[in-house]
């Protein structure tokens, strides 16, 4: 690719990651939430792929990595909807201004979700382009 290009994606390239991030931790309070803001987070590492190579992508998170998140993720997931009445407890609502803990348990399944998304979408695209 050209050097515009790889320099103009390069400097963008953490913007689009913070606004990912952003919307997968604000999900749970605005519209939006774990698969808006993975895909955004993956369109990033997209764009790192299309302007460089899949190899420096690679050096960012690679295939066997992104299995291995996978699983752990969707472990702690299924742990949380399991024991979802013992957590529950855990989190209670403050009684002074400020104090109250916004959406208890869901801010949790917002970030595990658009983790779980954000590496589902990772490996299709490192699929289509390995093809």
């Amino acid at each position: 690719m050209d050097v515009i290009i790889r320099t103009v994606s390069k400097a963008i390239f953490p913007f689009i990651l913070l606004l990912g991030v952003f919307i997968i931790f604000h999900g749970h309070l605005t519209p939006g939430g774990s698969f808006p803001g993975a895909a955004i987070t993956i369109s990033g590492i997209a764009l790192i792929i299309i302007s460089y190579s899949l190899k420096k992508a690679e050096r960012i998170i690679n295939e066997e990595n992104a299995h291995k998140i996978e699983a752990i993720v969707a472990l702690i997931l299924a742990l949380i909807v399991i024991y979802e009445p013992v957590f529950r407890n855990y989190i209670k609502y403050g009684t002074r201004l400020f104090e109250l803990w916004s959406a208890q348990q869901i801010l949790f399944l917002n970030l595990l979700g658009g983790a779980m998304a954000a590496t589902a979408l990772l490996l299709i695209i490192f699929l289509m382009v390995k093809e």
